[in-house]
Order: structure tokens, then C-alpha cells, then sequence
């Protein structure tokens, strides 16, 4: 066979494309294995371990329609920031420790009033106590002598009837003097001693300011009539006004900033508009830097932009291995732990961007077990 002579410079030409095409391959097998470890999980496996998962919803256009854009509001205090301080017996003011804007701890002695109604319930008590402690040790007598064959059933049943009677009436009262501010101590003390007391002081529930504490001492109060509001320690909210444009395209998890005072989350928005001045109500939570507001003040809010192609998941979604950060993806035959970076987007949401596809299916719960054995500790319920 005849040879065909080649050119030194064209065999070095054709061996170093083949060399870059086996390194394209490769690269590009190394690249995938670098984006993504495939966690093995059979569907026994994943029922065992309680994996769920959600599905990925499509990432939303950035036109920057909303960024930057002020909204003005209010100051207020959190929906369960408030709370009530009440008496469910009336009397008469015998005097008040504290003074309106004070800041008040928990148990704080607020007011100490004077009742007649509080001593009739002690007696009350006490009676109820007694006739429970009878027919406790009647019952045990009818047990022994039921025992003994000396009693019939029906008897038996009739003791114990009036025992449980008995039992629940007095404890229904006691829920009622502990509901009236008695504390443990002083029931102790009325059941050992008998010593009635017509003074009931009543403390704050709930570390805070005191807005309001409309009394003087020789007032007279009627059971249930509020006597003291208090605005819980905690983080505020704003109440926010916006254009129905702009409502359209704000989202549950959206971030404003006042200017100074950090940020914040939005955590609902109307679905009806104002009457009076055709804007769509906002609600934001304040999410630190609440120093440098004050209940009422108005504020600018300024909507921070979004994350360019984030799409937002549950923050049990994602987990840290050293600095990086991942979630789980389902495929054929397990999870994927896909790196992403991850933004705060709300109390339990998070903005993330990854190789994340509309659809895909992410793990929400069971991702601990994931986790174990991604690191080789095994699936839960293979141990």
C-alpha cells in the first residue's frame, strides 16, 4: 500500500483540534459536575425521610417598573403589638404604680384595686374546695367498702359521680380567681389559711410602653372595662399608600427602605382601594432599626429593586454547606444540590438565583435527611 505524505504543519493542526474538542468535552462534563451533586433517594426513601417539595415558578421580569418609587405612610404599631390590660371584676382604684409612656416589664405592678365581688369569689372557692375534698374521701371510703362487698356498684357510681362534681366545680372557680390575677402563692395561701383579701393587683402582661392609663385612685371600674393599653417591645409597621399601578406589581416579600431606619418587608396589600383618596393600602414590616421611629410618625418608604432573574422559595429550602448555599432538586433518581445565592425576601422566604428552570421541583421539608446523606451520613430510615 502506498502512502500519502502529510505535511508535518497539518498533522500538528488536526492534533490540536482534537485536543481542544476532548477538552471541550471534558470541560463541559466538569462544569455540570461542579454545578450539581446528584443525592441518590428512591421513593421509599423520600416517604420515609417526609420529603416534600414545591414547584418553581418563573423568575419576574426586571423592567424596574417599581424600583425606586416612594410611597408615604404611617408608623404603627404590630397587629399583635398591642395589648389590653383588664379586670374581670370590679372595684374601686386603691392606687396606680406606673405612669402613662412608661416602660413597663412584664408582671409590672400596673394597678391595685379594692373588690367585694373578688372576696365573694374566695369564699366561693373555699366552699367548693371543701365539699370537693368531702367527696374525695367519701369516695375512697365507698371503694373500700365496694371492695369489701359491702356496697352496691350504683352506690359506688353515684360517690364517684359527686366527686368528679365536686372536683370540677372547685376548679372552675380557682380558674377564675388565677384569670382575676390571683397568683399561685395566694390561692396557696387562701386554701391553707383562709384569709380573704379584697386587694387585687394587677401587673402588665407584656414588656412595652404604656399608652394609655385613664385612672386616679378612688375611680370606680366595672369588670372588663380596659384599664391600661400597652404597646409591646418589638418591631413596628408601616402602613403604606400606593397607586393601584404600582399595587399591581409589588409582591408579598418586597423590600422598602426608609431612609435611615433600615428596612422593611411588605407582608400584605389591600385587595380593595380608599375611598377617600383611591390608594391601595400596604402593610410592611419594619425588619431592624426601629430606634429611629415613633408610633404615628410619617415616612418615605423608597421599593428596593428585586433581584435580576431570583425566583422566591421557602427558607427551609435552602442549606449551607460552609459559605456556599444550595437547594435540592428533584430528579430521576434522587436530588441535585444546585448552588445558588440566596436573598432575604420576608420572615420565611428567600430570593434566589441558580440553574433553577420554571418547574423544577425543589425540597422543602425532609431536607435535612437530604443533607445527611449528601454528606455520608445516610438517608433517614436507612440506619
Amino acid at each position: 500500500m502506498t502512502s500519502i505524505p502529510t505535511h508535518p504543519a497539518a498533522r500538528r493542526g488536526r492534533l490540536l483540534l482534537l485536543a481542544g474538542a476532548l477538552a471541550a468535552v471534558f470541560s463541559s462534563a466538569g462544569a455540570r459536575g461542579a454545578t450539581e451533586e446528584l443525592i441518590k433517594l428512591d421513593a421509599a426513601q423520600r416517604s420515609r425521610a417526609g420529603v416534600q417539595t414545591v414547584a418553581v415558578g418563573a423568575a419576574p421580569a426586571q423592567d424596574g417598573a417599581t424600583s425606586g418609587q416612594q410611597l408615604a405612610g404611617t408608623v404603627v404599631a404590630a397587629p399583635e403589638g398591642t395589648a389590653v390590660l383588664s379586670s374581670i371584676v370590679g372595684g374601686v382604684i386603691q392606687q396606680v404604680h406606673v405612669s402613662p409612656l412608661q416602660d413597663v416589664r412584664t408582671n409590672t405592678p400596673v394597678v391595685t384595686l379594692f373588690s367585694q365581688q373578688l372576696v365573694e369569689w374566695q369564699r366561693d372557692y373555699l366552699q367548693l374546695a371543701t365539699q370537693a375534698t368531702l367527696t374525695k374521701q367519701k369516695l375512697a371510703r365507698d371503694e373500700a367498702l365496694f371492695a369489701d362487698g359491702l356496697i352496691a356498684r350504683s352506690r359506688l357510681e353515684e360517690s364517684r359521680a359527686a366527686a368528679m362534681q365536686a372536683s370540677v366545680m372547685a376548679s372552675e372557680r380557682r380558674q377564675a380567681l388565677r384569670a382575676a390575677g390571683m397568683g399561685q402563692a395566694q390561692l396557696q395561701r387562701l386554701q391553707e389559711q383562709q384569709a380573704m383579701s379584697p386587694a387585687l393587683t394587677l401587673t402588665a402582661g407584656a414588656a412595652g410602653t404604656l399608652l394609655e392609663l385613664p385612672l386616679s385612685p378612688g375611680q370606680r371600674v366595672e369588670a372588663g372595662v380596659p384599664l391600661a393599653r400597652i404597646a409591646k417591645s418589638g418591631a413596628l409597621w408601616l402602613e403604606l399608600q400606593a397607586s393601584p399601578q404600582l399595587a399591581a406589581q409589588l409582591r408579598v416579600g418586597d423590600a422598602v427602605q426608609v431612609a435611615g431606619c433600615g428596612a422593611a418587608r411588605v407582608r400584605a396589600l389591600s385587595p380593595q382601594l380608599d375611598a377617600g383618596n383611591q390608594s391601595v393600602l400596604v402593610l410592611a414590616r419594619m425588619e431592624g432599626g426601629d430606634a429611629c421611629l415613633k408610633l404615628n410618625q410619617y415616612v418615605q418608604a423608597t421599593v428596593a429593586a428585586k433581584p435580576a432573574g431570583g425566583v422566591q422559595l421557602p427558607s427551609s429550602a435552602l442549606v449551607r454547606r460552609g459559605a456556599a448555599s444550595f437547594v435540592f432538586v428533584q430528579r430521576s433518581t434522587g436530588f441535585a444540590a444546585v448552588p445558588v445565592t440566596a436573598a432575604p425576601a420576608g420572615a420565611d422566604a428567600m430570593w434566589v438565583q441558580g440553574a433553577l428552570p420554571a418547574g423544577s421541583q425543589v425540597a422543602v421539608r425532609g431536607v435535612a435527611a437530604i443533607k445527611g446523606a449528601w454528606l455520608g451520613l445516610g438517608a433517614e430510615g436507612d440506619k
